[in-house]
């Protein structure tokens, strides 16, 4: 007869690694715990394999990792009135208890569930699925929490422990359901690489770590589990073109999402905050030489964010020595081991909005210690637009909304390239010079007497109405909302090359003629409901 083979997956990972024997007992022990004795020879399965006893019910474990299925629908960020067609994915989760109030949950990656309308969970070997709901969620690290309310589903189940942060060459397996099959499956590798990397969901850079254990679709949201079976990272992304190369986010970035919260906002966290620095490597010993280092290391600020509370302190020409007392070296980075080094980016990570973090900076020859606070600032462009309806509103015949990085993802893959360079440099290099400021796209012309000869001004940015700057949608809502109470035309500046194109709207007729194109294109509302309701000034 073949011997016992252990069914679950965390037996299965643990008894494949490579470790001590030690390890192998310590699995094969927790299997017998949980599963009990072989039933008898005559008992097996439908490949031979002995079946092994389960203890009395109450005792028994539920599979901890468990298969996700997402349906979704986005919305059309050019024509915010509409969405996007329905989708359906899978992906891979794991329970977990949560350390302030005890409750048992599933962590995912945000990705698996954004723009969910309905999702379902099912445990391994059963059949059924759950109903579950999106308790908190976190695209810019990628994460997401789910609660399942028939307490049935936990019954048995058994939360996964989280385990320290691993080092290289240290052996991992990545448990979950990638695309191909139903079961159940786990892939094994080793920390290659522990470095801060852009995370595909959001943009944004944060500490992940590079496995080569293959990470394929549908595995994301599930564990990488250590050599004793505590998790050390959630999957959630590969390397294009390439082979076995994965990434996890780690445990540091996780225990953040866990703990963070956004006093306006208990679903979202707070944020990863930001020092708003832009900096300057100082590899050239010339240049060095010249800031008066003397065999000292660091950076050189070469600006601060005008919306960061560090513009009150930092100045352009600082050198940065130290964070928390950590030597910063001429590249940016500080060392974490013998042999690793990372972005100071991450000690400012590892804090939360509205602490402050330790600074030694040269300036003018003479160091300074100071205490800069630090909070998550808001990019120019937001780089994603998930969960919310997208405001918008229409003004005889045009279509104005907020400008976000997907509305240029409607270009394809190759939209930095495609897509109006105009807008993919806002994107790309774009900076708040003030704390509600968010760019306003023309977005459509929708076709009319009345904007005859304006169709080819669509795809741009809104700079000024009547002279007025724009500063975001609700600003410019209400400011056309009392020009046209006021003058007889609006004209609506639109940014172009060499120069902005001008769009002027007779206002006497405008209101009329936006009853007919609503009527026409089939559009419910002139403005999304939360301008709908705002007062005029």
């Amino acid at each position: 007869a073949r011997p016992v083979v252990m069914h679950t997956w965390l037996a299965l990972a643990l008894a494949l690694s490579p470790r001590s024997l030690s390890v192998r007992r310590r699995a094969s022990a927790a299997q017998s715990r949980r599963c009990g004795p072989p039933v008898g020879a005559a008992d097996v399965d439908i490949y031979g394999r002995a079946v092994l006893a389960p203890l009395e019910a109450s005792a028994s474990t539920a599979e901890p990792v468990v298969k996700v299925y997402s349906v979704h629908c986005s919305v059309n960020v050019a024509m915010p009135w509409s969405n996007k067609p329905q989708e359906e994915s899978t992906g891979s989760g794991f329970t977990m208890r949560q350390q302030h109030d005890g409750q048992l949950v599933i962590l995912t990656n945000a990705h698996c569930v954004a723009d969910a309308t309905y999702v379902e969970v099912r445990k391994a070997g059963d059949s059924q699925k759950h109903v579950a709901q999106v308790a908190r969620i976190a695209h810019e690290c990628d994460l997401a929490t789910l609660t399942v309310s028939d307490d049935a589903f936990w019954e048995g189940v058994e939360p996964l422990e989280f385990g320290p942060m691993p080092s290289l060459q240290d052996e991992v397996s990545v448990v979950g359901y990638p695309e191909g099959g139903e079961g159940v499956s786990v892939t094994q590798g080793v920390v290659s690489r522990i470095e801060i990397q852009r995370y595909a969901h959001s943009g944004a850079n944060l500490l992940a770590v590079q496995i080569d254990a293959a990470i394929n679709p549908g595995n994301s949201g599930g564990p990488a589990l250590n050599a004793d079976g505590d998790v050390i990272g959630v999957a959630f992304q590969n390397q294009l073109d390439s082979q076995n190369i994965g990434y996890v986010i780690p445990a540091p970035i996780i225990a953040h999402y866990l703990v963070d919260d956004a006093p306006s906002d208990p679903r979202r966290p707070a944020g990863f905050p930001s020092l708003g620095i832009f900096w300057q490597a100082l590899d050239n010993p010339q240049l060095r030489a010249y800031l008066g280092m003397e065999g000292r290391t660091g950076v050189r600020i070469r600006g601060v964010a005008p919306t960061a509370p560090a513009a009150a302190l930092l100045r352009t020409g600082d050198v940065l020595l130290e964070l928390d007392g950590h030597a910063i070296a001429n590249d940016g980075s500080f060392a974490i081991g013998g042999q690793e080094r990372l972005s100071f980016a991450h000690l400012i990570h590892l804090k939360f909005a509205h602490q402050t973090i330790g600074l030694r900076v040269l300036r003018a020859g003479e160091e300074l210690e100071l205490e800069v606070p630090v909070r998550p600032l808001q990019r120019l462009i937001p780089p994603t637009a998930y969960d919310e309806p997208l405001p918008y509103f229409i003004y005889a015949g045009l279509v104005f909304v907020p400008f976000v990085e997907p509305y240029l993802h409607e270009w394809g893959d190759d939209w930095q390239q495609d897509a109006p360079h105009e807008l993919v440099q806002l994107v790309l290099s774009g900076a708040q010079s003030e704390a509600a400021e968010q760019p306003v796209l023309l977005s459509r012309v929708l076709p009319s007497p009345q904007t005859a000869g304006y169709l080819t001004l669509a795809d741009r940015r809104v700079l000024s109405v009547n002279g007025e700057r724009v500063l975001n949608l609700r600003q410019m809502h209400a400011l056309v909302q009392r020009l046209q109470a006021e003058c007889d035309h609006l004209a609506f500046e639109v940014q172009c090359v060499g120069g902005p194109a001008v769009i002027a709207i007779d206002t006497s007729t405008a209101e009329q003629e936006a009853k007919a194109i609503l009527e026409t294109y089939r559009i419910p509302a002139a403005a999304s409901p939360d301008l709908c309701g705002q007062s005029e000034t």
